[in-house]
């Protein structure tokens, strides 16, 4: 058996337990669409937020452990020159902003 063969027979193995677990089989094809495009958005959304939001909150945490563990907020060198890649501290959509400011 070649090694595409049994690629696919594998692929095809995994298709047929994702349709058998979430009960898409007897679906229409459809029905089948619209249940794996609702998943797609929300498994997507759920990935984006995390990849924007995910490392500000480690670094919120990081900062809140040096804290409890030095007991001031001079947290080690290295973590706060880390900027999260953007000029307003890691807040992917340009952060906040006071009306007096705008």
């Amino acid at each position: 058996m070649s090694y595409t063969s049994s690629l696919l027979r594998w692929l095809q193995r995994k298709r047929y337990q994702y349709e058998v677990t979430f009960s898409l089989y007897m679906l229409t094809p459809a029905e089948k669409f619209i249940f794996n495009s609702f998943l797609f958005l929300f498994i997507s959304m759920i990935i984006i937020a995390a990849s924007l939001y995910l490392p500000e909150h480690i670094m919120n945490m990081w900062y809140r452990a040096w804290f409890y563990y030095a007991g001031d907020d001079t947290a080690p060198a290295a973590a706060k020159s880390t900027n999260l890649g953007t000029e307003n501290g890691g807040l992917a959509g340009g952060g906040f902003y006071r009306m007096d400011e705008l």
